[in-house]
């Protein structure tokens, strides 16, 4: 005969684990008890906290100074003048204007078409732009630029046609623009 088998409850013994599992069940409503240390929703939970964790910090890693996947640096700030003031929204005679301000999670960008070989200049209403939003990518033109009171101006030259994206650090914040 193989070893019996107590009941931790009521201490009754018993000839298998099958007849104190269904003991159990009936008499003390429980099931056989489970070998993990944790329950399962414990461990779900610290699984989605961890993987939180290592999302944050993978994303402020990465925009720092790394390229994106389609290795275009987006890193790498425009050089350009640094205002002293806000400035104004004259541009020069040869450069297309626009203007981009947040709405909601998107940028808005007025006009949002340009014309290829001809400079840009983008002003920034930094009124409407909360958090992440000031700190502006465009992946396709190696335009990185974290704007402020004093220069809220991005500038580059698009090189190439199609529909290109703008999107914030965070990926946040997006919008896209043709250039014909």
């Amino acid at each position: 005969m193989g070893a019996k088998i107590r009941c931790e409850i009521c201490d009754k013994e018993f000839m298998s684990q099958e007849a104190i599992d269904s003991h159990n069940k009936a008499k003390h409503n429980m099931a056989k008890k489970s070998k993990s240390r944790f329950p399962t929703k414990t461990v779900a939970i610290i699984a989605v906290v961890l993987i939180a964790i290592v999302g944050v910090v993978a994303l402020s890693i990465s925009g720092n100074k790394s390229p994106n996947i389609n290795s275009n640096v987006i890193n790498t700030p425009v050089q350009e003048p640094v205002a002293q003031a806000p400035v104004s929204s004259q541009a020069p005679d040869n450069a297309q204007t626009a203007k981009l301000s947040v709405s909601g999670s998107n940028y808005i960008l007025q006009p949002s078409t340009f014309k290829k070989g001809v400079p840009v200049k983008i002003i920034a209403d930094i009124g409407r732009m909360p958090g992440c939003s000031k700190v502006v990518t465009i992946p396709a033109f190696n335009v990185f630029k974290s704007v402020s009171d004093t220069d809220n101006i991005i500038t580059f030259t698009p090189t190439k046609t199609g529909t290109f994206k703008m999107v914030c650090t965070m990926n946040m914040y997006t919008t896209t623009f043709t250039v014909e």
